[in-house]
């Protein structure tokens, strides 16, 4: 399915890097222990209060509204890549084997969430998935060699009530000017930066998550906004069903 930013009028493009900035600078001077950031909160993997929905993600200590809580992680493949890679990614994602967290957004950049970027090393192709052939990542430009804590996007549900959801999403692309010394912690990586300059001029993309109001020590829930057209699965519960149209139509 696809993602992309909901109502996000309020929130700007200077807004949101420079809430990045911080958490960024965060990580990176406690070096990924969350004991000694400087944020106010922190982020828990952990089963999801929703029975059956496997993990979900907890905010640990207080997040005002219009907060940046998470980002989108994984490779990502934009739409110069061609269909073939889109078509592959998409495949084994909806495998048995798989999780499910290969995305799109409406932009058609596909984050594929099922591969730990930061264990990647473009020299060993032992640490690559196998479904990433040699020609789809040569000349890859390297990012992200350390995890990032608030990376945890993948794993953020559905809200099975009304009123349950407390963030949205929002499509962010990291501009190429980025801090060098924060650029370890962006949790997304070009697949192949032969794409660079051509079609993609950001360094990286992904998507951030942001409190539509104060969050403090719970689960965050985000209106995945499926389309209305389609079969929905059986666990969804459409939470505004004429805000999805818009995004659909």
């Amino acid at each position: 399915f696809e993602l992309g930013a909901s109502d996000t009028s309020e929130y700007t493009f200077e807004h949101t890097h420079a809430q990045l900035m911080y958490m960024l600078e965060s990580v990176h001077a406690a070096d990924g222990d969350q004991s000694d950031f400087k944020m106010d909160f922190s982020l828990a993997v952990k089963p999801s209060t929703i029975s059956a929905a496997g993990n979900g993600v907890f905010v640990q200590g207080k997040a005002i509204r219009g907060s940046v809580l998470a980002l989108y992680p994984g490779l990502f493949a934009i739409p110069e890549h061609g269909p073939e890679v889109y078509e592959t990614i998409m495949e084994r994602n909806n495998k048995d084997e798989h999780k499910g967290y290969a995305i799109a957004r409406m932009d058609s950049i596909l984050l594929d969430a099922n591969v730990e970027i930061s264990s990647i090393d473009d020299g060993d192709d032992s640490t690559w998935p196998e479904y990433y052939t040699p020609e789809t990542r040569r000349n890859y430009k390297m990012l992200a060699s350390k995890k990032n804590p608030y990376a945890v996007g993948q794993y953020i549900n559905h809200p099975q009530e009304q009123g349950m959801q407390n963030v949205q999403q929002l499509a962010f692309d990291f501009p190429t000017d980025f801090a060098h010394h924060l650029r370890p912690y962006i949790p997304t990586k070009l697949i192949s930066s032969n794409f660079i300059g051509f079609g993609h001029r950001e360094l990286a993309s992904t998507i951030v998550y942001i409190a539509t109001r104060d969050i403090e020590d719970e689960e965050i829930f985000v209106d995945y906004r499926l389309n209305p057209s389609l079969p929905y699965p059986e666990w969804y519960l459409p939470i505004d069903e004429e805000a999805a149209r818009k995004r659909w139509t």
